[in-house]
């Protein structure tokens, strides 16, 4: 187990007061300290879907005996190693009241997950933990015995990422049934999709990290349409769009911040009918929920997908053959990319299909 400088030192005191009972005196220890060390249940743990209800941490300590009839109130504190020194040290610790000469706190595997998330913290992370004895005074006014601080311990947790779901007006508000934003692989805490809310006027809605309501959800902190600031307060307002269409949706977790672009599509190249100048036009079906196009296609060409007739979001494709982002503004520009093309000139129905978040595909049928 590694342990860190401990942060607090126990204070002999010598006190005396008086009990609801006039005339009974009990004397505190005035040797009070954690006589041992904090433990862990393990060094490291890292944390998958499939261990969300096992208890996966349990952190346990010894009793700090001030006297036989003293109850003592124990608080777990958890913070990272930087938040820890310094005049402000621990301010910003979350805390776990284990509850009156209770020994130990055990964490389930999604409340560790959901809290590193709240800390957007999304790799591999130092935790650290410390327990804090208190002595409960009878009539609820604040105790004359100071707080007894134990050493600190140190865990290594790695969390997963969940993904993000998009619940709003437009589907009812319900998160079991909403779209999903999935993690951009290898950019931890940045989430990006697609979404196609219909309607007019203001469109609402809000992310959540989990398909309910009983986890983080993630509204507006700053009142802008289409993008700004986020916040983890369940009460914040929602997010919001002005207007429906089909919408890349992002959320950057690290720095709590949002944005939207609405979207059409097209595709682009010497192997379409517009040639490098012009975008041929895709149509969206809301049922297939997939962009496609019927066009004339050259063999000795080539093309890309498009948005919005600029190069500002723009697919190509991999060497083994999966569309992926050449432009997207979340993301740097990704040289190593191939334009598409087609096996031989003919009339095609190109399809583009991005309702899978990270997931995205596309086909061209010979007609």
């Amino acid at each position: 187990m590694r342990k860190l400088l401990y942060l607090g030192s126990a204070l002999l005191v010598l006190l005396t007061f008086s009990c609801k009972k006039e005339g009974a005196l009990l004397t505190v220890n005035p040797n009070t300290s954690f006589t041992a060390t904090v433990k862990a249940s393990a060094d490291s743990v890292g944390l998958a879907p499939a261990n969300d209800n096992d208890s996966v941490l349990t952190i346990s300590w010894p009793a700090v005996s001030y006297s036989s009839d003293i109850a003592v109130t124990y608080t777990l504190q958890l913070d990272v190693p930087s938040d820890t020194v310094g005049t402000k040290g621990w301010a910003k610790a979350q805390k776990f009241v284990a509850g009156g000469n209770v020994l130990n706190y055990k964490f389930a595997g999604k409340d560790l997950n959901n809290l590193l998330q709240s800390m957007n913290r999304f790799s591999t992370t130092d935790l650290v933990f410390r327990v804090l004895s208190d002595v409960d005074q009878y009539n609820g006014s604040a105790s004359a015995i100071p707080t007894i601080y134990s050493a600190a311990i140190s865990v290594l947790v790695t969390p997963y990422l969940s993904n993000l779901f998009v619940p709003g007006a437009y589907q009812g508000w319900d998160p079991s049934s909403a779209p999903i934003l999935s993690p951009i692989p290898g950019h931890a805490g940045i989430f990006e999709g697609y979404v196609n809310i219909p309607g007019t006027g203001n469109q609402g809605f809000k992310y959540t990290n989990a398909p309910d309501w009983n986890h983080i959800n993630y509204g507006d902190a700053t009142g802008e349409v289409g993008g700004g600031a986020l916040t983890t307060d369940g009460l914040a307002g929602g997010l919001s769009v002005a207007g429906g269409g089909y919408y890349e949706l992002s959320a950057n977790l690290n720095n709590l911040t949002w944005q939207t672009t609405l979207t059409t599509w097209g595709i682009i190249g010497d192997a379409t009918p517009g040639g490098w100048n012009n975008d041929t036009q895709m149509t969206y079906d809301p049922v297939k929920q997939v962009w496609t196009v019927t066009a004339v296609m050259k063999q000795a060409g080539s093309f890309k997908f498009r948005a919005n007739n600029a190069w500002s979001i723009d697919f190509g494709i991999d060497n083994s053959g999966n569309i992926q982002y050449a432009d997207n503004p979340l993301l740097p520009y990704n040289p190593n990319l191939n334009n598409l093309t087609v096996p031989a000139d003919g009339t095609y129905v190109i399809t583009l299909d991005l309702h899978v978040s990270q997931k995205y595909t596309y086909s061209a049928v010979k007609q």
